[in-house]
């Protein structure tokens, strides 16, 4: 048993994935007091030791077919009950949320702006740690797209910085660059889906 804050896109059926392999399915989900119990049917003859890292992620970076992915730890014991928390996120999403923040970049008041900048920080950390570890080829649009977003999440982190840059266009026109980016790698990822088949999870 495993419980989750937010399962969303997970389902019934959906593999459980060891090691890459598959060595399992999602047998039941139910909310439990505020979380979601989550029964993983998994091969008998393997042990997950209670320290092990467990996660929802998505196959795909458009998001569509979960998985749970488990990481076996080092403990020589096991629990009754495990934690585990949801990575997913989708590259259309993220779009909509760039597309929000380029017309916040010219509206808003910066008080507001700054707390904005500080979550949207987390959010691109978040996302780039999920691109830098999803592939084992190289991707020059997805290598881009990293060093954008790096390139952002430390200027939204930078104190004065934020008020500084919507003094001048160069925020805005990096987002808008960022943006641009990535509606280009949704289209190639759209017009060539093997060239990004994730081979680190099949």
């Amino acid at each position: 048993v495993v419980y989750f804050d937010d399962v969303t896109g997970l389902r019934v059926g959906d593999p459980v994935m060891i090691y890459g392999l598959e060595k399992g399915k999602v047998k039941s989900l139910q909310i439990d007091q505020g979380k979601v119990m989550t029964l993983l049917a998994i091969d008998k003859k393997i042990m997950i030791p209670e320290d092990s890292d467990i996660s929802i992620r998505s196959v795909s970076l458009m998001g569509g077919d979960r998985y749970v992915r488990i990481v076996p730890g080092k403990a020589t014991t096991v629990a009754s009950v495990y934690h585990g928390y949801n990575t997913n996120f989708d590259l259309e999403s993220l779009a909509i949320q760039f597309d929000s923040l380029l017309i916040m970049i010219k509206d808003i008041e910066l008080p507001d702006f700054n707390k904005i900048a500080a979550e949207f920080s987390r959010k691109l950390d978040k996302v780039t740690q999920q691109l830098s570890g999803m592939f084992e080829g190289p991707s020059e649009k997805i290598e881009d797209l990293i060093v954008r977003l790096d390139s952002l999440s430390l200027q939204f982190k930078g104190d004065g910085t934020v008020g500084k840059l919507l003094k001048s266009d160069e925020l805005y026109e990096e987002v808008r660059e960022t943006n641009q980016a990535l509606k280009e790698l949704i289209v190639d990822i759209k017009e060539n889906p093997k060239k990004y088949i994730n081979i680190k999870v099949f």
